[in-house]
């Protein structure tokens, strides 16, 4: 399955989601706005890997084929956003038949402050860490180390319960699991109080699949993520991050990904910080002073990156796992994240198209046909891509509770993923 497409869009809506931007009960403000505890100081610091060239050389949108008009029109937007304080900063990236069409920023790195954003900032992408947590899993499965009917209490004893025994990996990667984004309780928020992520499955495995049975429905839920990355750990005698880092970020050449902060990281510097809020009353609730966001990594919502790295992941989805020659995830790992499990309520920008969720990708359709795919995340960042526009778009914002997100989807739409077929008098 080889894709020729890719529009990364990413945004900000409000507190209605954590990577979907809609409902999604742990990134509430009042979790958001605490802090965790710094990371031990014999705690290894995870250095840059070393630049790889950048595979989207610059050219000019004419020469791709789409015009110039596009370029202005984006500009108006997304300054409108910001001067009408929608947002506070943006950046946005396009690449059109896998060149750089249009890399530009707008706005500020703060509320009420007197820098400016610049590009290659490090973004927090929040559940778009998802989708890399879920292509790590896809590798181990292509491997035969998982197996999707396998159920998570082979892994994890605290599932082996009358609550939590039938749950299977499978439901883990399409949220079909009945886990909560939300439990009673603080505990399960409260990650001062764990020193890994292992400790968090085992909450969610006493907790159990309280919503429904097992397979039965779909409900979003970080619970899903998190547990995930505890069974990989265990199935692969490694942490998680390592694995990631490894096996995935440093074959993309992802070198401005981070799967947790650490001090000494020399990239520390570009690393954005979090605000908050909505039109007019912005604020920015972290920033790295020398403590982490969270203490340790979080595969459902923690990590760090830039538009031009989530471009080169979103790439090798489209090329069918594929890059450099090198086969990084099978073409059957491919078509299981992108084959449509559940309908979802997600609302959209996207005329005529419905919303759906593979295997940790949210996806596009229209008549069974899967149009555009991606993910979303909370602190300001979504993703898609359309198979057959050879294009990727990414609008990173840090702007939690801003509501541009419908707006951008149905500019894009228009000007770039689809204008042949809603407007073909035109063209």
């Amino acid at each position: 399955m080889k894709f020729s497409l890719v529009l990364l869009c990413l945004g900000v809506i409000p507190i209605l989601g954590c990577g979907l931007g809609r409902a999604n009960a742990n990134e509430s403000f009042g979790i958001l706005q605490e802090q965790q505890p710094e990371v031990g100081s014999n705690t290894a610091v995870k250095k840059p890997n070393a630049y790889s060239a950048n595979p989207f050389p610059v050219a000019t949108l004419e020469s791709q084929g789409v015009s110039a008009g596009v370029q202005a029109r984006l500009r108006e937007l997304i300054n409108g956003f910001v001067d009408a304080e929608e947002i506070v900063g943006a950046e946005l990236l396009i690449i059109k038949n896998r060149h750089t069409v249009m890399h530009e920023v707008f706005g500020l790195d703060a509320p009420k402050s007197d820098q400016p954003l610049v590009k290659n900032t490090i973004f927090s992408i929040r559940s778009m860490t998802k989708p890399l947590a879920g292509a790590m899993a896809q590798v181990l499965i292509d491997e035969d180390v998982l197996n999707l009917s396998d159920p998570v209490s082979k892994y994890l004893k605290s599932f082996d319960n009358d609550l939590s025994r039938n749950i299977t990996i499978e439901h883990l990667l399409t949220h079909r699991s009945g886990l909560p984004m939300k439990s009673a309780g603080r505990l399960w928020s409260d990650y001062s109080s764990y020193k890994h992520i292992g400790q968090v499955a085992d909450y969610w495995g006493a907790y159990g699949p309280k919503l429904f049975e097992p397979g039965t429905q779909y409900h979003y839920a970080d619970a899903n993520v998190d547990t995930l990355a505890a069974i990989i750990e265990q199935a692969a005698g490694e942490p998680a991050e390592e694995m990631i880092e490894r096996r995935l970020l440093q074959t993309l050449g992802m070198s401005d990904s981070i799967t947790l902060l650490r001090k000494g990281d020399v990239r520390l510097s570009r690393v954005a910080g979090k605000n908050a809020g909505g039109r007019g009353r912005w604020r920015q609730f972290w920033r790295w002073q020398g403590t982490p966001y969270f203490s340790f990594p979080m595969f459902a919502q923690g990590f760090y990156s830039t538009p031009v790295d989530y471009a080169r992941f979103m790439q090798m989805v489209l090329d069918g796992g594929m890059v450099n020659g090198k086969q990084v995830l099978s073409k059957p790992a491919i078509e299981r994240m992108l084959t449509p499990v559940s309908r979802t309520t997600m609302p959209t920008g996207f005329a005529g198209l419905g919303a759906s969720y593979g295997q940790l990708m949210q996806l596009y359709e229209k008549e069974g046909k899967v149009v555009a795919f991606g993910h979303s995340g909370s602190d300001a960042t979504y993703a898609w891509a359309w198979p057959d526009e050879e294009l990727i778009v990414l609008y990173f914002t840090q702007s939690r509770g801003s509501i541009t997100m419908g707006r951008m989807e149905a500019v894009i739409d228009s000007l770039l993923a689809r204008p042949l077929e809603r407007y073909p008098l035109e063209r």
